[in-house]
């Protein structure tokens, strides 16, 4: 995905659409493609994740290859949102009947929704993917536009799915040791190749003072430590993302509560004095 990274360098951003009281307005056109699942490259990323269930497709792996369509749909030229600079705020996940992996699946992404927030805009990009003419997947990749504008309205709270959890002690699943080139193993795998994943130098040019960890490499290796019972998968995942997980650090992963299919997760730093990201987790 180079080439959809220089279109963003070059990409001009209408600036009026942001700066307006009103959201922005959202392309109508829907990215489409076919995708042929490569059992070795599924191989790499459950080995990178940590994910053991080989009978059961990870639920955020069909997000992850969307990434170039979620590009195209960024760089539509009716978009008015920059590329770069763009904060992966949130992340949805509902996987509706089991996933063939030996089956083609038809991917659809497209913008879905816009909304305030304090600090500028929130849009989603969603992703339906089909086998067979019916939808088995869908997931919605929430992310933050900047912009510093008076009249933004501040966004309404987002609920803490940790707050029922309160009271219940936490169970830690995995401590685990985030090396420096973790961003860029995950690049290699998702195509996803941000300068801020990749080396202290290009981080520092986007304002960190150390490469960050891929959002979604940080969930997906916490999903695999969710526990789920015989002849049940994960089928629905909320998260939220609070905090970067700066290159190199060690992480813990709690589960907060857990009923019979809901589990409510957190990512922590090393001492627990921050937290990293919270997951709301169902099975069936």
């Amino acid at each position: 995905m180079f080439r959809e990274y220089a279109k963003a360098l070059l990409k001009r951003v209408d600036t009026r659409q942001l700066m307006q009281f009103k959201p922005p307005t959202l392309p109508p056109r829907i990215y489409t493609k076919q995708l042929n699942i490569d059992n070795k490259h599924y191989g790499a990323f459950c080995q990178e994740v940590a994910w053991q269930d080989a009978a059961t497709m990870h639920p955020l792996y069909l997000q992850m290859l969307s990434l170039p369509l979620q590009m195209q749909c960024l760089l539509d030229k009716k978009s008015p949102f920059p590329l770069l600079g763009l904060i992966h705020a949130a992340n949805r996940v509902e996987v509706l009947e089991e996933c063939d992996l030996s089956e083609t699946f038809e991917c659809r992404v497209r913008f879905s929704d816009v909304r305030p927030h304090s600090r500028g805009w929130e849009v989603d990009v969603s992703l339906e993917a089909f086998q067979q003419g019916r939808c088995v997947y869908k997931a919605i990749s929430s992310y933050l536009v900047k912009v510093k504008a008076v009249h933004v309205a501040p966004r309404a709270p987002v609920q803490d799915t940790t707050e029922a959890c309160v009271d219940s002690p936490k169970n830690l699943l995995a401590e685990l040791d985030v090396t420096a080139d973790t961003g860029r193993r995950y690049a290699k795998i998702s195509g996803d190749y941000n300068p801020i994943h990749l080396f202290g130098l290009s981080a520092k040019a986007f304002g960190f003072k150390r490469p960050i960890a891929h959002g979604m490499c940080t969930l997906a290796r916490a999903l695999s430590f969710v526990p789920v019972s015989d002849g049940q998968h994960i089928s629905d995942v909320v998260c939220r993302f609070k905090r970067p997980v700066m290159l190199p650090c060690s992480i813990n992963i709690y589960q907060m509560c857990q009923d019979e299919d809901r589990s409510i997760m957190e990512i922590t730093s090393s001492d627990d004095q921050q937290v990293h990201l919270d997951a709301e987790v169902s099975t069936l």
